[in-house]
């Protein structure tokens, strides 16, 4: 009996997330969801995106990947999120699939044009997560991600333990984005996006 060599690597990818890093923000990631958004079923999605946000962040930390069975569980996770907390409408519909292209197809226009601009995995993870978080919450999450990266590029400069042809690992960043978006997007995008 023969295994799909596909399957194979979707699972072998997963063995790269288990870490102390991973172990620590998944905590802080519960703990964060429950305390912003008290104990709902909203609250139990949101802590699940969080966790598969932590995921992807481990796994490219410690081996410079992003699982992909780990991105088709958080897209399957926004649209069951979408059906039950959010109800199903038309304007919803539009909102949350402009969310998964609206940060995702200019990254992956930039990467064809600039080789090496974004990776694969950072792509995916934008789409996946802008299929959870809708428009509004996969712009905010995409520039706080970039911001920090953009901030921790300039200490590794700065410090001299990287140059301008060095890269970072962004999946980390994208999912500290992303996840502060998942728990505050609304107010972070009326406060500052809408106003400008």
């Amino acid at each position: 009996m023969t295994t799909n060599p596909e399957s194979s690597k979707l699972i072998t990818d997963l063995k790269s997330i288990p870490s102390p890093v991973f172990y620590i923000f998944a905590a802080v990631a519960v703990f964060s969801a429950f305390f912003v958004l008290g104990l709902s079923v909203a609250s139990v999605f949101v802590t699940l995106f969080l966790l598969l946000l932590v995921a992807c962040a481990a796994a490219d930390i410690n081996s410079g990947i992003v699982p992909e069975l780990v991105l088709i569980v958080m897209a399957l996770l926004g649209i069951i999120n979408f059906l039950v907390v959010e109800g199903w409408s038309l304007q919803g519909v539009i909102d949350h699939v402009i969310g998964a292209v609206c940060v995702s197809v200019p990254m992956l226009i930039l990467a064809l044009i600039i080789k090496g601009a974004f990776g694969g995995g950072d792509i995916k993870l934008m789409a996946a997560a802008g299929l959870f978080l809708g428009w509004h919450g996969a712009v905010v999450g995409a520039v706080l991600g970039m911001f920090i990266s953009g901030f921790y590029g300039m200490y590794l400069l700065i410090l001299k333990k990287a140059t301008s042809h060095s890269k970072i690992k962004l999946a980390p960043f994208l999912s500290l984005g992303l996840g502060v978006a998942a728990l505050f997007g609304t107010v972070i995008f009326n406060l500052f996006i809408l106003r400008y």
